[in-house]
């Protein structure tokens, strides 16, 4: 149909048009200097120290996410099931940190990690420490901040997509195991994890493609920094084509 055809077009000519450019070496000041240089930019990358760290970055900012949102959004969608915790207006609140726009959870986050005075130095005078450390500082702690950021935004998204499988999951099973004599442990372990791993698969091949939309998140929580700590692939391409105005290499 035009509208497939459309679409596709939409699609594969950007895709296309990248392509061409990476066999160029393409001056944005002089686009009509542009001259083919072949695969030099392929085996530039292969050689780029910075390329590697960048992968290597969002390899642990998609795998490490991913899978504590799995674990954490499923604990919470049997809690929410069993009714562990309060259910409705735990469901709405749950729904907050999915709504809030990357860049504007990106700033909040950094607003609250300032040594010294942020959100969590307060929080932990009220125990009587003095926190003053600049986790967005250091390599391993802004890593790891940004892993927790990734997390907060995605665990409430999934606890609700697992806890509709969980629901759908038929009474009669749970009490067929009760009179077998199991606990409610082993009915979670053996009838509820065992049911809910295919959407659990798909679940975790949709977060992975929103982690590697935190661009936003990154840009104003760490900009990449420190020294390449917090750099994906995505925002080392952004800086190649925008700051370093390598847009063939980008």
């Amino acid at each position: 149909t035009p509208a497939i055809g459309f679409l596709c077009l939409a699609t594969l000519v950007p895709i296309a048009a990248v392509v061409a450019l990476s066999f160029g070496d393409f001056n944005i000041a002089f686009p009509e200097k542009t001259r083919f240089i072949g695969l030099y930019n392929y085996a530039r990358f292969l050689s780029d120290g910075r390329f590697i760290n960048a992968a290597l970055v969002t390899f642990i900012l998609v795998v490490v996410p991913v899978v504590l949102q799995l674990l954490c959004g499923l604990a919470l969608a049997i809690a929410l099931k069993e009714k562990l915790v309060g259910t409705r207006w735990m469901r709405a609140a749950f729904l907050l940190p999915s709504v809030v726009p990357p860049a504007v959870g990106g700033i909040v986050w950094k607003l609250f990690l300032i040594p010294g005075v942020g959100g969590l130095s307060y929080l932990a005078s009220l125990f009587g420490h003095n926190f003053e450390a600049d986790l967005l500082g250091s390599k391993t702690s802004a890593l790891i901040s940004v892993i927790i950021v990734s997390i907060w935004f995605g665990v409430p998204i999934v606890a609700l997509l697992l806890l509709s499988s969980l629901d759908s999951i038929p009474d009669e099973i749970y009490e067929a195991a009760n009179l077998d004599g199991a606990s409610w442990a082993q009915a979670q372990w053996h009838i509820s994890i065992p049911l809910v791993l295919p959407a659990m698969g798909a679940v975790a091949v949709f977060q992975a493609l929103e982690v590697l939309g935190i661009f936003p998140v990154i840009f104003v929580l760490t900009g990449g920094g420190p020294a390449g700590a917090t750099e994906p692939l995505n925002f080392y391409a952004f800086l190649n084509a925008f700051t370093y105005l390598d847009l063939d290499y980008s």
